[in-house]
């Protein structure tokens, strides 16, 4: 095995580790006045706090016995879409529901909803996860509207993809190897055979990795929230965290001219800009357990939290770019 095998096989493993004890999500209602979220030591229920009265309520939610919710995303209004270990569903006033079977995808830890309007992939469903033939590499599945399962898309030279999200408009941002990246799909082609290709580039390299054996202070992109022109951005590493704010590119890394996947140079400058953009909203190095969020009106408003059990609420907004506590979630499992 060369070197650079080793070093992209250790990658793996590292973060391999880091997402297998990953909280869960969160999504802001579309007025966001409430947040949905995992609680982080019990994830057989959805709980919801409203920030106006800063109080927290359980929903109970209908799963499969000894299944616990491994992601979440919100879907139409009213709405809240998860993955168990074997499936996906949805949950509303009417009950919780599954969607479909997650098919032979392993170790499975986001759920990605596209846009309802979009060019190619509309309400699509995507799933980062493992194949039992390949365990090493950790990618998209994607579920067309009505399917009954999950299919594989195809991805180069990436080995770990954790996350992703769409913005409204359809960019998308995902991790590739613990870094930020912008990139998109190409529709698949049937008469081929192939599946959706993800395309991307890096625009960030905001991991934090170092060689340390005694102390894993290493840190990964964990979790990607787009919101009005910033991208928030959760690192997490071994029982410690970061959480960041990176401006947006107003031009698409993957639109043609923008020098971001024309040139080298031009990556470098893109890449430059944006780690130039980079602010530090909490600098503790406490774990980020929960992480959300949304733009109301130009405001851009954080939900994230911190603890494992006791979990305490902090809520950051553009206007006045501090965090306030806003809530905490003291039941034990």
């Amino acid at each position: 095995m060369t070197s650079s095998h080793l070093f992209v096989f250790a990658l793996t493993l590292g973060l391999a580790g880091i997402n297998s004890i990953r909280a869960g999500d969160a999504f802001f209602s579309a007025d966001g006045r409430t947040v949905t979220y995992v609680p982080t030591f019990d994830t057989g229920c959805l709980k919801r706090i409203n920030l106006e009265t800063k109080t927290v309520e359980r929903i109970a939610v209908t799963l499969p016995k000894d299944e616990g919710i491994v992601a979440l995303a919100g879907g139409a209004d009213g709405e809240a879409l998860f993955t168990t270990e074997k499936a996906a569903w949805v949950h509303d006033a009417k009950g919780t529901r599954k969607l479909c079977d997650l098919g032979a995808i392993e170790n499975s830890t986001s759920l990605i909803v596209a846009p309802s309007k979009g060019e190619h992939f509309a309400d699509y469903l995507f799933v980062t996860g493992s194949e039992k033939d390949d365990p090493n590499r950790h990618l998209f599945f994607y579920r067309k509207p009505g399917q009954k399962t999950f299919k594989s898309t195809f991805c180069r030279r990436v080995q770990t993809i954790y996350t992703g999200a769409f913005t409204a408009d359809g960019r998308f941002f995902f991790d590739g190897d613990g870094d930020l990246w912008e990139g998109g799909f190409e529709p698949e082609d049937e008469q081929a055979e192939m599946p959706p290709v993800l395309n991307g580039v890096r625009i960030a390299p905001l991991g934090l990795f170092n060689t340390d054996s005694a102390n894993g202070g290493s840190l990964y992109v964990n979790r990607i929230l787009p919101a009005g022109k910033s991208i928030f951005v959760v690192l997490r590493g071994h029982h410690m965290g970061q959480l960041l704010r990176v401006a947006m590119n107003p031009t698409s890394a993957m639109k043609e001219g923008s020098g971001a996947n024309d040139t080298v140079q031009g990556n470098y400058a893109y890449m430059a800009k944006s780690l130039a953009s980079v602010q530090i909203i909490d600098d503790s190095f406490d774990l980020i357990t929960t992480a959300t969020a949304i733009s109301i009106n130009g405001t851009e408003r954080l939900l994230y939290s911190k603890g494992n059990t006791n979990q305490t609420f902090y809520l950051w907004d553009s206007a006045s770019g501090k965090s306030v506590e806003i809530a905490k979630d003291e039941e034990q499992p």
